[in-house]
């Protein structure tokens, strides 16, 4: 190939590049962490639970959890922004405070019965072609809305909900987040792997049994 061929066809080598890095670019901004993911499936879930929720309007309703896990925090500021959507006055207990404080106001208290991110199967397109990871979000909350003074129970919802995706296997370490473990769940082995690997192996041995006594 001569150098003024090349040089008509590099406008079509720069077009191919320039469009595989934009590509490029909008899987990596399409790409969302498991923290988001995980988010995202809370936010599904409270707007199921929350669609008999009662329609009065408390000065304000506090807010806390019934149960300890280590992500009560995110279900917490996933509540907190959900009941501000709405227009309610949110705060977290301050036991000194309330007892200054006098008016309508709700307690609504939530537990975690199960809060699961998983990667339950890692896909491969052939044995030598792209993985992917399916992940899964496995959520069960329960809530009790209940009259600070009285004491009387409101409203009470248990919900559960369950959420997959599939991401590159090879943006594992870009999703996770090394801070918290429920956030790095641990990754099985590819399925065909499983298999594929032990029958290589002793296809492998087999092949020197076999050139070791032919060789004799």
């Amino acid at each position: 190939m001569t150098f003024s061929r090349l040089l008509k066809l590099s406008p079509f080598f720069l077009l191919f590049f320039c469009s595989a890095q934009i590509v490029n670019g909008q899987v990596k901004a399409e790409l969302k962490t498991n923290e988001i993911f995980l988010r995202e499936s809370i936010q599904e879930l409270l707007q199921q639970s929350f669609t008999d929720f009662p329609r009065g309007r408390p000065e304000l309703i506090f807010i806390h959890s019934e149960s300890d896990n280590p992500a009560a925090w995110l279900v917490e500021q996933e509540l907190t922004s959900f009941l501000a959507s709405k227009e309610l006055e949110v705060a977290l207990p301050q036991p000194e405070a309330e007892s200054q404080r006098s008016g309508s106001f709700w307690n609504l208290g939530y537990r975690i019965i199960e809060l699961r991110l998983e990667y339950p199967e890692v896909k491969s397109k052939g044995l030598f072609g792209k993985k992917s990871v399916t992940r899964e979000s496995n959520l069960n909350l329960s809530f009790r809305l209940m009259e600070k003074d009285t004491g009387r129970i409101l409203w009470t919802k248990t919900k559960g909900r369950i959420r997959t995706d599939q991401i590159p296997k090879k943006t594992i370490p870009a999703v996770e987040n090394e801070q918290y473990a429920f956030l790095c769940p641990r990754l099985p082995q590819s399925t065909i792997s499983k298999y594929v690997e032990p029958t290589l192996v002793a296809a492998v041995v087999g092949g020197l049994v076999y050139l070791f006594f032919a060789s004799r």
